[in-house]
């Protein structure tokens, strides 16, 4: 029976890669086609038009968007080419075969990364892992099946669920199982080598991600769970199930994703391309304080974090007082009470308003932000110099003839003198309405340090001295545009999703909230990797509140072996009840030695071909480790918060660079007890949940 049903498969893996063969050959001779169009009409164009002029303007609108139409149909054409190509290896990973209740039809649905289906005779070969249909692979049943199709739900019997393995472009052996994913298939994916980029994650989607990823897009979504249960993977997977639900109201220039750093963002650079989905937009907020903070340097969260890590705990205090609610409120209130200074309104030495008038008039006005009271003050100022125009005509015109030389025209010249005196109200009152952010926020943080004795508010002034903001202080600056009403807010961004949101302050949540109004929020969150929990966000419950999303917990890990779990989780205060995929491997190691030793043990392991990271406490602490291994190890490479190439060397790196990314094998460099420390728990459990198959501890002395 099994040969029979091995044979059979086998000539389904045939027939799609047919498929996909002809596919490749139909889409190239259509790149072909299109280029050899647009070629032509460029020739045309050349032809009939030397000299230019010859096309009404709607008729080079209509070659430009023809032209323009086939460029991106060849591109699209292209980028399927690609994509099948990788599908001719591994076309699909999963079979259902179900039968409606009340039917004696059975439907049997090969399910893949994208849907393949002739175009002419519309032969489905292959069903998208994120039709409705599909849903059926990755839930379990006990009993009667359903899965929710746009006509509503649809119940009846799952007669076979079976998944299969290739390598290499050859079927290698097919599962089937009754309930759920297969286990040892699922052991299989984890047990392989970490690479440079996350993983898809399509044929090993648990029931309970699956619920994740298809939940409703018309709430705000919370998803929370322990290191290792796939929160990242599931997060950008759902953004991919909404771009193929939405497709008409939700494109990928329209998804943010908020990223730690640079790093973290080449390393799921790939994750939405490998689903079939054009590339999504990648966000930071040093990327915010380039674009809103043009007047100095910003620094980075990362130097912040290293120095709190460190121990500072006078900028630890700082910075934790800056970004929560009590300082914000005083921000709020601070702003709001500004009265700006305004210069009285002449034409020819008489005051047509005072400087006192406009400023009362601003007073009274109480809606809105600064930015749109002093727009509005703006259009009321030039109304009445347009009334005081008009009303004083004879006597204005009769003032600028006098001035004018016999053969210029006086009617005009009183009309250049209206604009005038309109445009420099309008930059007089938009000057002393909209005053500078940075100074505006210094000032107000001076006085609240002065009248309540916190100097250590004052230390990050010294580098503004140098035009340098700090991280902490960008934030206020940022939040104080948002009162102000200058604060950029872009309403094209339908969907963000936040990653490691427990990092982020409640002030970094609030701009986000404000400068994308619009936008629906997935955010993924573990409050035991709260890096810095005196400046993070490590209340669940506040972080729903803040968005008003629905919670999902994600309750099981399977990044790491069941030895680094239960080392990690032994690490935290009080053990999270959540459950863990039994995966054996090699025991935790402690180890001790001088550099040399440590040498040893990175070389030994990076000629296993693994991925392989030393993480420091510190960046201090990894350029030192950094410069003492790279004298025997010429391929080891360094990750500061400027630059780090991620790939199969070995790599140095500090913990707080560490968030998001995994790598077959972790050593934690624990010099001076700086993560064995009783103190810094938090420190080694984020670290040793860095690694999937061995982690070591290695006292350096």
């Amino acid at each position: 029976m099994f040969e029979k049903d091995m044979k059979l498969e086998e000539q389904k893996f045939f027939q799609v890669r047919d498929f996909l063969d002809s596919e490749i050959v139909r889409l190239d001779a259509l790149i072909r086609e299109y280029r050899d169009d647009i070629k032509e009409q460029g020739e045309d164009f050349n032809r009939d038009n030397p000299n230019g002029g010859m096309y009404s303007k709607m008729e080079l609108t209509e070659i430009h968007y023809d032209m323009e139409k086939k460029m991106i149909y060849s591109e699209e054409a292209a980028m399927d080419i690609a994509f099948y190509k990788k599908l001719r290896l591994a076309p699909y990973f999963g079979k259902i075969v179900f039968r409606p209740r009340n039917s004696n039809n059975e439907k049997t649905v090969y399910i893949g990364l994208r849907t393949l289906q002739d175009p002419y005779s519309f032969e489905m070969f292959v069903c998208d892992w994120r039709a409705p249909v599909a849903a059926l692979f990755y839930d379990d049943f006990d009993g009667e099946a359903y899965f929710e199709a746009p006509r509503g739900r649809i119940t009846g019997e799952l007669l076979q669920k079976r998944q299969f393995k290739f390598r290499d472009g050859e079927l290698i052996y097919y599962v089937d199982s009754d309930l759920k994913i297969d286990d040892d298939i699922l052991r299989d994916i984890l047990s392989s080598s970490s690479g440079e980029h996350l993983k898809v994650i399509v044929n090993s989607i648990q029931r309970e991600q699956n619920k994740v990823i298809r939940y409703s897009d018309e709430a705000n979504l919370l998803v929370t769970g322990p290191a290792g249960s796939g929160k990242t993977s599931v997060g950008f997977h759902r953004i991919a199930y909404l771009l193929y639900r939405n497709r008409t109201e939700l494109t990928s220039g329209e998804v943010i994703v908020f990223s730690n750093n640079d790093i973290f963002s080449s390393y799921v650079a790939d994750i939405i391309p490998e689903l079939g989905e054009m590339p999504i937009n990648y966000a930071s907020f040093y990327s915010i304080f380039a674009a809103e903070i043009a007047t100095a340097t910003v620094g980075d969260y990362y130097s912040l974090a290293d120095d709190v890590i460190k121990g500072n705990e006078e900028r630890h205090k700082s910075a934790s007082f800056k970004m929560g609610e009590v300082f914000l409120s005083y921000l709020e209130d601070a702003v709001e009470d500004i009265e700006p200074e305004y210069e009285d309104i002449k034409v020819y030495d008489r005051v047509i308003i005072s400087g006192e008038a406009l400023k009362q008039r601003f007073a009274e006005d109480t809606e809105n932000s600064l930015k749109s009271r002093g727009e509005r003050l703006a259009s009321y100022v030039q109304g009445v110099i347009d009334e005081y125009f008009i009303n004083n005509h004879k006597e204005l015109y009769a003032v600028v003839d006098e001035d004018t030389s016999i053969d210029e025209d006086t009617a005009k010249l009183l009309k250049k003198l209206r604009r005038q005196v309109k445009g420099e109200a309008v930059e007089m009152i938009r000057r002393a309405t909209i005053v500078d952010p940075v100074v505006i926020y210094f000032r107000l943080l001076k006085e609240y340090a002065e009248k309540n004795n916190m100097p250590c508010l004052l230390d990050s002034t010294n580098s503004l001295s140098k035009g340098v903001v700090e991280f902490e202080d960008a934030l206020g600056v940022l939040y104080v545009k948002s009162i102000l009403g200058t604060l950029a807010v872009l309403t094209g961004v339908k969907h963000i999703l936040i990653d490691e949101a427990q990092d982020l302050s409640f002030i970094q949540h609030t701009i986000i909230r404000r400068m994308f109004p619009r936008a629906k929020v997935t955010l993924l969150a573990d409050t035991n990797q709260a890096i810095l929990p005196g400046l993070n966000t490590v209340d669940k419950a506040a972080l729903r509140d803040m968005y008003d999303a629905k919670a999902l917990s994600l309750n099981k890990s399977y990044r790491s072996t069941k030895q680094i779990n239960s080392f990690a989780v032994g690490l935290l205060d009080e053990a999270e009840e959540y459950a863990v995929f039994e995966r054996e491997g090699e025991e935790v190691d402690f180890l001790s030695g001088d550099a040399k030793a440590l040498a040893f043990l990175v070389h030994n392991e990076s000629e296993k071909g693994r991925t392989t990271a030393i993480i420091t406490k510190t960046a201090d602490d990894a350029r030192g480790i950094y410069k003492e291994l790279k004298r025997s190890i010429d391929s080891l490479r360094l990750c500061d918060n400027k630059s780090c190439e991620m790939g199969n060397a070995p790599v140095v790196m500090p913990l707080a660079l560490t968030k998001g990314l995994e790598f077959d094998r972790v050593i934690v460099v624990d010099e001076k007890g700086s993560f064995t420390d009783e103190n810094n728990k938090r420190f080694l459990y984020l670290a040793s949940t860095r690694a999937l198959h061995k982690l070591s501890i290695f006292d350096l002395k």
